[in-house]
């Protein structure tokens, strides 16, 4: 009797695969690749290092387990039923989104919230449907293409290059902790090249001159609606300081010395301690002084701050943008 021939290696439409985790172990997971679109199942089932025989028996019997799960998958490949994927991974990239701003929720800042908040608006416009384990590089570059010529929400201006950047890097965030949670074995983001990205556009800052200094001072000085807000952008004039760190300036922060005044206090942004000098003319524009425990300077909201130094720009005849933080 002929021994049969050997048959030509068919190629499987479900593969088990292995990813290496940061402790050693591999953790292993389903690669299905079904009608033009790869899918992916993480079994939480993991390989560990094989040092001693338990080690190799525990190893073989991980390995059976997820065979017999790669085995069900194919049948029901076969089969044509939809039952590829489980549960938790058939939801949505928005779903995903969704929980991911509900766990960082008093763990990020507000602006990153918001930001979250906005891509799934923007994806509501682009692909609202997508599960999270569809998104591929090509969906990517769609998204790019898609924020080049969106419009901002609720308005008919097109995106600024900035939250064109912002938006499409929160995607490739949300994809990352995607892929921590084993959700996805890896970002597709991080197949874009340079071209395919937006880029973060380059920083242009305007100094104002000494004569529009003084022009500011001149309209604050006649204007009794000027407030502290004022005072502290012209304190940060001509103390080097910034905004968001003048706005948190308490009387305690101010020492002084035989030389003169010196604020003592952590940057905001840099986590820093610093000392800087305080000339004579930023003095001038200090409030009276109160208890080391209070502010400064009375701040009102961000948004009162940048029309009233929008108004008093206009009024000294500048055309620069006066930047409060």
């Amino acid at each position: 009797m002929n021994r049969l021939k050997q048959k030509a290696k068919i190629k499987e439409p479900v593969r088990l695969r292995a990813k290496s985790l940061a402790n050693g172990n591999q953790s292993l997971y389903l690669d299905t690749y079904r009608k033009g679109k790869r899918a992916y199942e993480f079994l939480r089932l993991y390989l560990i290092p094989e040092k001693t025989a338990e080690d190799k028996a525990v190893n073989d019997a991980t390995m059976k387990a997820a065979m017999a799960i790669k085995a069900k998958r194919i049948i029901a490949f076969v089969n044509g039923n939809a039952g590829i994927k489980n549960k938790e991974n058939q939801q949505s990239l928005k779903e995903w989104i969704s929980y991911i701003i509900k766990e960082k929720e008093g763990h990020k800042s507000k602006s990153c919230i918001t930001l979250m908040n906005r891509l799934i608006r923007h994806l509501d416009k682009f692909e609202s449907s997508t599960l999270l384990t569809d998104v591929d590089r090509e969906f990517c570059i769609g998204f790019a293409d898609y924020l080049r010529s969106a419009k901002a929400l609720n308005s008919k201006k097109q995106l600024l290059q900035t939250t064109q950047f912002e938006l499409l890097n929160a995607l490739s965030i949300v994809l990352n902790e995607a892929v921590r949670a084993e959700q996805i074995p890896s970002n597709p983001m991080r197949l874009l090249n340079a071209s395919e990205r937006i880029k973060r556009p380059e920083s242009t800052r305007e100094y104002l001159t000494i004569e529009e200094v003084k022009a500011i001072i001149e309209i604050a000085t006649y204007n009794i609606a000027a407030g502290d807000d004022v005072a502290a952008f012209l304190f940060c004039c001509f103390s080097g300081l910034r905004y968001s760190d003048v706005s948190r300036l308490k009387w305690g922060n101010i020492i002084e010395t035989c030389c003169g005044k010196i604020i003592t206090m952590k940057m905001k942004k840099t986590c820093r301690l610093v000392e800087v000098p305080v000339s004579d003319t930023a003095s001038s524009f200090l409030p009276a002084q109160g208890n080391p425990h209070e502010n400064v300077f009375s701040m009102p909201l961000y948004g009162v701050t940048a029309r009233k130094l929008k108004k008093i720009a206009k009024a000294a005849g500048i055309k620069k943008k006066l930047h409060s933080i």
